[in-house]
């Protein structure tokens, strides 16, 4: 089972990326798509015992208290190594530059390739096409 948060204020983008990667991705195997409309809630699940088996975190930037480059540091600072994928509507240099300073594995821009995502979560997690 691949287990991924998404962290994004937005309701409809959580939706958005149930849909996609239940219909794109299927032939993974089980997902276990677990998201969170804040940071805080997000780091408070990571510190239980179902959120240590997390594959990967999908965060958006721009969130009210704390924001995905505070939430991508706090977890650097659990010392979880899993890929961390920082999302934005806000296509910049310094966004892309932060992010990578950071620690953050990819910087995607909205709307969401879910082909180019595909590909990333693939690699990163060294997935198959096939089955898992």
């Amino acid at each position: 089972m691949i287990h991924i948060v998404i962290v994004d204020d937005e309701a409809d983008t959580h939706l958005l990326y149930k849909l996609k990667f239940k219909k794109l991705f299927a032939h993974w195997g089980d997902l276990n798509l677990t998201s969170f409309l804040n940071a805080t809630d997000c780091l408070d699940f990571l510190n239980t015992p179902e959120g240590a088996q997390v594959d990967l975190i999908l965060s958006d930037i721009n969130m009210p208290g704390m924001d995905g480059f505070e939430l991508l540091q706090a977890v650097k600072g659990l010392h979880i190594k899993v890929p961390f994928y920082m999302v934005s509507a806000y296509e910049s240099s310094e966004f892309r530059n932060k992010a990578e300073s950071l620690g953050a594995t990819r910087f995607l821009s909205k709307p969401v390739d879910f082909s180019r995502l595909g590909d990333a979560v693939r690699e990163d997690l060294k997935l198959s096409d096939s089955a898992v």
